[in-house]
């Protein structure tokens, strides 16, 4: 009982310990925009009229983290997205009903105000869906999902789906590619952000690392030969 007690004493000494180690300083960033009505739609490139069409207006919401920058300090105001992370809002209408899988070629830029505020950004992302273990091969080529949406301080913002319908006739035969894009480029969305400390992984592992090595050595003592205890 008494070693389950120490043991438990020295877990929670280490957790302590490692949660008291120094933290980098991150900050998550989340655009939202606004509701996009229905601005162009092409069948097989050739636009038609939609006029006719009541699509729900679908906003969207992208969101990445960045290390934190000493805005004292340092000149650069600027940061540059990874990781980029993206859903569609739509909740009056499911336009994108599977996962979606970023380009390498997406990007995401903004620039902050002297006073930490977002002040102008550049945000362009392409995705195509995701081939998942649920993912039916057939109906995924068929189909050829494609979505493309941007962000500018600018230029407002856009949100293009563009597949292909498909029938069923005895087997799935694809019919002609649809393109749809919502877009508003008057009004602008809105820009929280956060700050987020991690702790060092760095310099966790290594605490860890010494403590392994710490424990490894007491026990590997307490085995040598010859050594005798006294009461």
């Amino acid at each position: 009982m008494h070693k389950i007690h120490r043991w438990a004493a020295r877990c929670v000494a280490a957790t302590s310990l490692i949660l008291a180690l120094p933290a980098s300083a991150y900050m998550q960033f989340t655009y939202t925009s606004q509701a996009m009505p229905l601005t162009s739609y092409f069948i097989e490139a050739e636009p038609v009229d939609f006029s006719g069409y009541s699509l729900p207006a679908p906003s969207f919401s992208i969101s990445f983290i960045a290390q934190e920058l000493d805005l004292g300090r340092s000149a650069s105001r600027a940061y540059a997205a990874t990781n980029l992370q993206f859903s569609l809002i739509s909740p009056e209408f499911e336009y994108i009903d599977y996962p979606l899988l970023l380009d390498p070629s997406s990007y995401g830029r903004i620039n902050l105000g002297l006073d930490g505020s977002v002040e102008s950004w550049d945000l362009a992302l392409q995705m195509t869906e995701l081939i998942t273990p649920e993912t039916d091969l057939l109906l995924h080529g068929l189909k050829d999902h494609h979505v493309n949406v941007a962000s500018h301080s600018d230029y407002g913002d856009q949100a293009m789906l563009r597949f292909h319908a498909v029938t069923w006739h005895r087997q799935w035969i694809q019919a002609a590619q649809l393109e749809l894009t919502f877009s508003d480029l008057e009004h602008r969305g809105t820009w929280t952000v956060e700050n987020i400390a991690l702790p060092e992984p760095g310099l966790a592992g290594l605490f860890m690392s010494g403590l392994a090595v710490l424990v490894w050595a007491r026990r590997s003592s307490r085995r040598l030969p010859g050594k005798k205890k006294y009461v």
